[in-house]
């Protein structure tokens, strides 16, 4: 079992179910992706009486202060969450739906043109590619 995080100066100080939830997020390293019922299963075990609302009120709570990551895949079922990190683009399986990191970061002059011919202020880019894992792209 994690230690509990002692939050930053500048992270208001967490409540403990949400302190629960960042460890359980934490502990499941860079390039796990989990859904909401991924944390509350995992919480549920710590925390027998924690309720789903509650992990869902911390994950929200956490996205909101950046200390993960949500990320929206199109052609998935739900939001998947991951320890804040360096920036890089996602991989969804068409087959089986598997959610991977793929070490990519869209060029700062790409995002300047786009922002410069669309006259929008571009806060951030994401990209999620999607085809066909290695292990579904193996015939049978």
């Amino acid at each position: 079992m994690l230690a509990p995080m002692k939050p930053p100066s500048d992270i208001p100080r967490l409540p403990k179910n949400h302190e629960v939830v960042l460890e359980i997020i934490r502990g499941a390293g860079h390039g796990v992706h989990l859904t909401t019922s991924d944390v509350f299963a995992r919480a549920k075990s710590r925390r027998p009486a924690i309720g789903f609302s509650t992990v869902y009120r911390g994950i929200q709570r956490l996205r909101d202060l950046a200390l993960i990551d949500e990320i929206l895949v199109p052609g998935a079922d739900a939001a998947v969450y991951e320890l804040a990190g360096t920036t890089h683009a996602h991989f969804r399986c068409n087959r089986c739906g598997t959610v991977a990191d793929v070490p990519y970061k869209v060029p700062a002059r790409a995002v300047a043109e786009i922002a410069k011919t669309s006259g929008a202020r571009i806060d951030e880019a994401k990209v999620t590619l999607h085809g066909l894992c290695r292990t579904c792209q193996d015939p049978m």
